[in-house]
């Protein structure tokens, strides 16, 4: 059986050639910004890249140019600057602008290894118990055709536990198993989601207990009104890039701080008051939250 891929991947949607950024910024410019996040995400950078390599990362006419370039249009940022979504750095080195926000953080990918490690020793356990099994029953049936060593024969377990079972494993709480009725709350929340997807051209999501565990934690923990999360919904979904990662109420309470931080910033540069990369996010209140959420609809 082939080696399982250990590799760690980024994600780039397939509208990145086409971005205003990109093309402002220019062709080989964009080639370093793709292998900007190819060594971040490597080398579990969080999107710091040191200013001495970045020579390395391509064979671009005048990488330096280019990174200036980036930092320009601001997909990357000099390591001390004014961005409050990303990181601060040393001076000797620039950050990938949001690289968190679309690919996996150090810690992301150490847990992701971590779990793949510990299904795959409970695998190996497994299958040794079930290759001991077989080898015993395959005795039993040459010294006797009863049924019994048949059917001892016959039991097999399953030789690996794949990464989706557990998470699901760990995700299972009895919340999820309760028969009490459905909240009219959230239930409006997530029939909301469903048909959203649904009139996105892709097929009406079935409402599960998962899902309805998870929008309840984004109300009662994260204390979202069901306006509030509607209003993300929309706005995610008008979103050419958002509309295809909110699929989940489980997505939506992972990005629901990004998606009020970026439609607040949008309601900002559409309004009265320019908001700039410089100008940190102001508190809003739960009414001028869903404002800005409702705001970012187009």
């Amino acid at each position: 059986m082939a080696e399982k891929d250990k590799r760690t991947y980024v994600k780039v949607h397939d509208g990145l050639p086409d971005h205003p950024k990109i093309i402002e910024a220019g062709g080989e410019a964009g080639w370093l910004y793709i292998c900007g996040l190819a060594y971040a995400s490597r080398q579990l950078t969080d999107g710091v890249i040191p200013k001495r390599l970045v020579r390395r990362l391509t064979d671009g006419s005048n990488s330096e140019a280019s990174a200036s370039a980036l930092v320009r249009v601001g997909l990357w940022h000099d390591g001390e600057h004014d961005c409050p979504r990303c990181p601060q750095a040393a001076a000797d080195a620039y950050v990938i602008h949001d690289y968190t926000v679309h690919q996996r953080s150090a810690s992301e990918v150490e847990d992701l290894r971590a779990k793949r490690s510990a299904a795959g020793q409970k695998g190996g356990k497994r299958s040794g118990q079930s290759r001991r099994a077989a080898s015993a029953a395959e005795a039993n049936r040459e010294a006797s055709a009863s049924a019994k060593a048949k059917q001892a024969g016959s039991k097999t377990e399953p030789e690996t536990e794949t990464e989706t079972e557990v998470k699901e494993k760990n995700s299972r709480t009895p919340a999820e198993s309760s028969d009490d009725p459905p909240r009219h709350d959230v239930e409006r929340v997530c029939k909301h989601l469903a048909t959203v997807i649904e009139k996105g051209g892709d097929k009406r999501p079935r409402i599960t207990a998962k899902w309805r565990t998870d929008m309840r934690r984004l109300i009662d923990i994260d204390d979202v009104t069901p306006d509030q999360a509607i209003a993300a919904i929309d706005w995610a979904h008008a979103s050419d890039f958002w509309n295809a990662h909110i699929l989940t109420p489980a997505k939506l309470r992972e990005k629901f701080p990004t998606l009020r931080r970026q439609a607040a910033a949008e309601q900002r540069k559409r309004g009265s008051r320019p908001a700039g990369p410089q100008t940190a996010p102001e508190t809003l209140t739960d009414e001028e939250m869903t404002d800005a959420l409702r705001f970012g609809t187009r």
